[in-house]
Order: C-alpha cells, then structure tokens, then sequence
C-alpha cells in the first residue's frame, strides 16, 4: 500500500507516493519500490481508464452487458466515451473526486498496476450522469465482494533514471504516462521565442542574445537549437510524452549551432535579410 507524500526542493513541492514500509525499515531492507513519482502514476492510471471507456467491447464486458438489449446498452456506451472524454478539461480536483466515485484501489506489482474499478458504482454514474454527487462519494471505501470488482492491467516496469524511480511502460500497452519536464518545455520556449527576435532582426548573433539576456553565450547557443528541433519532439515535450532518459544535456547536442550548420542541416539561414536556399 503507497500513501501520498510530498517535498519541496528549492522552492517547488514534488509529489510521491511512498510505501510506509520505507519509513519502517532500514536502508537497503525494504524490497521493491519505496516512492514513484505521483503524477506518473495518476497519468497511467488516467489514460488507462481513459481507454477503458473509450472501448466499447471494454465497457460491454467490463460492466456484463453483454446479454443485454441494444436499447439498454448504447446510452451506457455513450456515457462512458463521454465520461472519458471529460477528463481533459476537469481540473485535477474535480477529476480525482470524479474517479474516487468509482474506483476502488490501485494496485503496484513488481511489473505491472491494476487498477480495480468498483462495477455497481461505475454503471450507476454513467446512467445518472451529473445526477450523481461526486462529492458526497469522496473517500466512501465500502466493502465491495470481488465479483463486483472490474481489473485493469497494464504491464509497468520499474526503472531509475537520474536518481529517481520512474514508470516504463511498453508502446504496446497503448497506454503514455506523461512526465511535463519544466526545464525542457522552458528550453523549447525560449528557443523558439529568441529565434523569432533573430528573424525580426532585434539581435544580431548568439552574443548579443546573451548580453540581453544576461545569461552566457553557451547556454544561450544551447537553448537557440531548441528552436530547430523536429515537430514530433516538440510536441512530445509539450505534451510530457518524452522518454524518462530526456534531458536538456543530450536535448540539444545533435543540433547544429552555427549559422553555416544551421544553414546546411535545414535548408535556409536564420539571419535577418537571407532567403531560403535554392
């Protein structure tokens, strides 16, 4: 069992959560993970209950309506991709009481999660709809008998990178844990937003950037190839989708710096006045 926890490193609150066999024993005595990330956990429980609902042969079997009539079963399927879909545009509170209504436990195994969904509560929210008060189920953990209980599985393995232990879990499970990495998203951004003041003309060169930037030439001619990165890594990166390995040293070593290499790799210069090549 993992409890949430949290803690502040220079000013920013990270949150995990941590086996309290981890506060109990002593180093090294406590096997299998003692803390995961808690937005790579909530993202892969998130988006496997987003695909859940989003399958029809899911839901069907999911809630055993299979022997029942069309005229019973479509509204229930139509809630459900409705219900899915709404996990986009709620804020993370409203969307946590949301799956409290229905879901019963998550479950951290060696290589894989499940997620256990309470069946009677599931049906229940998806024909009454915003009938039903989420806020009145919040932290309700009634004894529920195992036939009632729906499992979902996906394969997750545990890997440390950078000194932390992060989700990894495989293309074919269709499921994308997302880890938003602030120091990339900033890269790209400022990568993008100084490429543009080289193109309107108001700096002449990476110095010039740096003197009114006050940062040093270097890291701004590491920052600058951000902006000419693919479209795929961009949005990956925007979206938390790269790998846990990305990080902003080995984010821009392959790019060129130079106008001339700039110029060769991409088919145009990136100064003011200049033309794309022919």
């Amino acid at each position: 069992m993992f409890s949430p926890s949290f803690t502040i490193k220079r000013g920013r609150r990270y949150r995990y959560y941590v086996s309290p066999l981890a506060t109990k024993t002593s180093a090294g005595l406590c096997k299998g993970p003692t803390r995961l990330p808690a937005h790579e956990v909530e993202s892969l429980v998130t988006e496997q209950l987003r695909a859940f609902l989003e399958s029809d042969a899911k839901v069907f079997d999911g809630l055993s309506a299979t022997a029942e009539s069309p005229a019973i079963v479509q509204p229930l399927v139509t809630a459900a991709k409705k219900l899915a879909a709404s996990f986009a545009s709620l804020p993370s509170d409203d969307l946590r009481d949301l799956l409290a209504s229905f879901l019963q436990s998550v479950i951290i195994q060696e290589n894989n999660i499940q997620v256990m969904i309470r069946r009677t509560d599931l049906r229940e929210l998806l024909e009454n709809g915003d009938q039903i008060l989420v806020a009145k189920r919040v932290g309700i953990r009634r004894s529920v008998d195992a036939s009632d209980m729906i499992c979902l599985t996906v394969e997750a393995k545990r890997k440390r990178y950078g000194g932390e232990v992060h989700l990894v879990v495989p293309p074919s499970s269709g499921v994308t844990i997302r880890r938003p990495r602030t120091s990339l998203i900033k890269a790209v951004a400022r990568g993008y937003a100084w490429y543009e003041k080289v193109l309107e003309g108001k700096v002449a060169d990476m110095r010039s950037l740096a003197r009114e930037t006050g940062l040093t030439p270097h890291y701004v001619r590491n920052v600058f190839a951000c902006a000419f990165l693919a479209p795929d890594i961009v949005e990956a990166i925007l979206d938390g989708r790269q790998p846990p390995t990305l990080n902003f040293a080995n984010l821009y070593k392959q790019i060129p710096l130079s106008w001339a290499e700039q110029r060769r790799q991409f088919g145009f210069d990136p100064r003011p006045g200049k033309t794309l090549l022919q």
